[in-house]
């Protein structure tokens, strides 16, 4: 379960990248590529679940059920990350049908959405058993840096749209980025917490 788990998230970082590079280069041959991880990103989620779901009916002991609670948020989180993957991946449609363009402060900001992400999933994929706490605290501290650049980049954004430079659609669709962004940062907080709850319960 830890194995598939882990392949699991190493599937949901791939895709948060690749939906970015789909975002900026409108490749819809790259999208279907997105599109087709995150099924079977979903097709894990459902087949870890059922095997978590048996295996809590013949565990035995409080910590054994609390282990399997935890991995049960492990990978329903890593399946709404992909989701997330897909969202900002897909909006390169709209990008391409209202042929939206976006500011250079916008799309530097979006470059930033990207490495910060790139950042996280890294140190996310980095657990350090010998010190979970120190390890914690870091994704915490990232999880935080993308709520604050959250909220930077929409009074950035509000700024642009009171200037005149920034069309109805290209607001909207920058908003549902942000969205998505602090959405990936929260899940990968909850995974965090998971992740350190097993391994203090294992000792």
């Amino acid at each position: 379960t830890r194995k598939e788990l882990m392949r699991m998230l190493q599937m949901a970082r791939e895709n948060v990248h690749n939906a970015f590079e789909v975002f900026a280069s409108k490749d819809t041959v790259a999208l279907a590529t997105v599109e087709e991880k995150e099924e079977y990103i979903d097709y894990l989620n459902k087949e870890i679940s059922k095997y978590i779901t048996t295996a809590m009916i013949h565990e035995t002991t409080e910590n054994g059920s609390k282990i399997f609670n935890a991995f049960y948020t492990l990978t329903s989180n890593i399946e709404r990350i992909g989701d997330h993957a897909i969202n900002v991946a897909g909006y390169s449609n709209m990008i391409k049908e209202k042929n939206i363009h976006f500011s250079e402060m916008a799309q530097q900001e979006l470059v930033e959405m990207q490495e910060t992400c790139e950042i996280l999933f890294t140190s996310l994929l980095e657990e350090n058993r010998d010190d979970i706490v120190s390890w914690h605290t870091q994704i915490a501290r990232m999880e935080q840096k993308i709520d604050d650049l959250t909220v930077q980049y929409r009074n950035n954004m509000f700024a642009r749209i009171r200037k005149g430079t920034c069309t109805d659609e290209g607001s909207i669709l920058f908003s549902e980025m942000l969205t998505d962004f602090e959405r990936i940062g929260d899940h990968t907080l909850n995974i965090a917490d998971a992740t350190m709850k097993i391994a203090l319960i294992e000792g």
